[in-house]
């Protein structure tokens, strides 16, 4: 087998071609890039190619193309073709003499064996003969010219299309591949800063409170000053650009950098210049802004920046939707499952606990030896508080805003306050789907009416042990309420005061409260409304 001297044939080979290191830094490059670009492996290698091959002042986006064609070699580990490119040389023997040429670069990765990208070849073709024939038989040089500045604009229209296409399917992958909403809006950030051409691109989004406009990703060099952004979204004239942009749902364009540093709150030595900003959605569904800005002294964002922003703003519209539907998603299956461990729990483990306590309260009727009635109604106590504690752990699997209880842990601190403060036995019972049911209202009557009946048993009938019960019944839809205890029973003034109050409740909400015996003797309260549903 013939040994392949590779060296040799790279520095023979007679397209111009480059090796690039995955940092962009020139490690070498062959004969005929040599002859095309008037300098040689030893003056070019280890300078980066932006740097060796600057912008050219006639076209001021080559650089960029260029960096953003090998971000996307090692981004996507594949070949990318890049459209024409003018870059002018110098004329051999003819000091201060430049020519016009046009360039056709190719950008492809050499692998390492893990599949990362160890090189990238950078090749070009010079098209400019090509360009000179594309209008066989005209005659006149301004002709030609002309055709050339024609084929190498739409190249470059080609180019631009080719981009933004290419950037959103990657965005679009990434959605559809169920990616975290924090790495496909900093994929976004990073697309668009390049499609617009930019120094700068942060994406803004109300906080959790809606007074403000955060920063939800930024993608630039000083990505994380932009980061500490808190723009109010209410205040005194004028508003932040931003908060402007959010309200109305309309883009805008500004090449004003003091305004823009006066209105968005910027640091001063961010040194903000022009900047464009699209709403993220449209009308009532704009979910924040996406801004494109430029340092002063850089070129001034269009409206076709704008129309470039666009599909990236909807994509990122699109993006926190999704992220707010998985949210909502996983919530659900949440509370699904805390309900179907809570009927489980009040079915099996919850209700056995308040039988044997119902059996145990009976019992203190039949005991005779006081210290044996009081470790019963001890027994009592801590299976209740034990009850209490497993219902708390289920229930606080439920997802609320910070800071905020449920009915259920509301109404058992209230129990709990009752057995220390009063001297009580308690056995307590409540539904699984109470927080389900009620609203803010009537569970505000719900707690009002148990604590005022706590504190009459505690006042009036001289007993030592409370039951409480809170139903949710389906047929008829109604809550029922009930305070058993062992006491003397209702007493003769039990009517005014608390009591009426009691029954005011009941009333606003179309309910009714009843005051009886108990089945064991003592007082039974009942109190009952009806709850929205197909039956009312």
């Amino acid at each position: 087998m013939v040994s392949v001297d590779y060296e040799s044939v790279f520095r023979a080979g007679p397209s111009p071609m480059a090796v690039l290191s995955p940092d962009l830094v020139i490690l070498a490059v062959n004969e005929a890039y040599e002859r095309v670009s008037g300098r040689t492996d030893a003056e070019l290698a280890g300078r980066s190619i932006l740097e060796a091959f600057p912008d050219n002042p006639e076209d001021p986006q080559g650089a960029r193309a260029l960096r953003a064609s090998l971000e996307r070699v090692l981004a996507t580990r594949q070949r990318h073709v890049m459209a024409l490119q003018r870059y002018d040389v110098a004329v051999p023997d003819q000091p201060g003499m430049i020519e016009q040429r046009y360039w056709s670069p190719v950008n492809s990765p050499v692998l390492d064996e893990s599949g990362a990208v160890r090189l990238i070849l950078h090749r070009v073709e010079e098209v400019t003969d090509v360009l000179r024939e594309v209008r066989e038989g005209g005659d006149a040089a301004g002709d030609a010219a002309g055709a050339r500045a024609e084929v190498y604009a739409r190249s470059l229209e080609l180019q631009e299309a080719n981009q933004r296409l290419a950037a959103a399917a990657d965005v679009t992958t990434r959605l559809l591949a169920d990616a975290p909403a924090e790495e496909v809006l900093e994929l976004i950030a990073a697309r668009a800063r390049e499609i617009a051409g930019a120094d700068q691109v942060v994406v803004l989004v109300p906080s959790a409170e809606r007074e403000q406009l955060v920063v939800a990703t930024a993608s630039g060099a000083r990505a994380e000053a932009f980061r500490q952004l808190r723009l109010p979204m209410s205040g005194p004239e004028p508003q932040p650009l931003s908060v402007r942009v959010y309200h109305r749902g309309q883009s805008l364009i500004t090449e004003d950098a003091s305004e823009v540093a006066r209105a968005a709150g910027l640091p001063a030595d961010l040194e903000v210049g022009a900047a464009a900003l699209v709403p993220l959605g449209q009308g009532e569904q704009v979910r924040g802004v996406l801004a494109a800005i430029n340092r002063p002294g850089s070129e001034v964002l269009t409206s076709a920046v704008v129309r470039a922003l666009e599909p990236f703003a909807a994509q990122a519209a699109l993006a926190l939707e999704l992220a707010e539907r998985r949210h909502d998603a996983a919530r659900l299956l949440v509370l699904e499952d805390r309900e179907r461990i809570a009927k489980t729990l009040h079915e099996s483990v919850v209700g056995r606990l308040f039988q044997m306590g119902m059996d145990l309260t009976a019992m203190l009727k039949i005991v005779q030896n006081e210290m044996v009635a009081r470790r019963v109604r001890q027994i009592v106590t801590d299976m209740d508080e034990a009850a209490r504690q497993l219902q708390a752990a289920v229930f606080g699997m439920r997802a609320r805003a910070e800071g905020e209880r449920s009915v259920r842990e509301r109404i058992q601190d209230l129990i709990g306050t009752a057995a220390d403060t009063m001297d009580l036995t308690t056995v307590s019972q409540l539904d699984s789907g109470l927080d389900a049911v009620l609203e803010p209202e009537a569970a505000d009557h719900l707690l009002a009416v148990l604590r005022e009946a706590l504190s009459n048993v505690a006042r009036h009938s001289g007993a030592t042990q409370v039951t409480v019960m809170v139903d949710v019944e389906r047929e008829p839809r109604r809550l029922v309420a009930t305070v058993e205890d062992d006491g003397d029973g209702t007493p003769a003034d039990a009517r005014g005061g608390g009591l009426d109050t009691m029954i005011e409740r009941a009333r606003a909400l179309g309910g009714s409260l009843e005051i009886g015996g108990a089945p064991r003797g003592g007082t039974l309260v009942t109190w009952q409304i009806p709850l929205p549903g197909p039956d009312n």
